[in-house]
């Protein structure tokens, strides 16, 4: 059996695919502490190619779209994202 390796992928990246999680998760880290409130859940393509599954806020759902532009904000539980600066295009 291979073992894992640790590889530093870019921070940014473009939406590839995403939902919105409508229903409350049944388990930590995705469930939420008091009232549930509907969120966007993002496959985000990095630079290098690489697709990784987080959490996207700042953004209303109704405006995220494949190929917006995002930054990882942080990355303890799930990885999480919010658009990038100016980079609504």
């Amino acid at each position: 059996m291979k073992e894992l390796e640790t590889y530093g992928a870019a921070a940014d990246g473009r939406i590839w695919t995403y939902t919105v999680q409508r229903f409350a998760p049944k388990s930590p880290p995705y469930s939420p502490a008091g009232e549930f409130t509907p969120f966007v859940v993002a496959y985000v393509e990095t630079g290098d190619g690489i697709r990784i599954e987080g959490i996207l806020s700042g953004v209303d759902a109704a405006d995220v779209f494949i190929g917006m532009e995002v930054s990882l904000e942080s990355c303890t539980d799930v990885p999480r994202y919010v658009p990038a600066r100016g980079g609504t295009s």
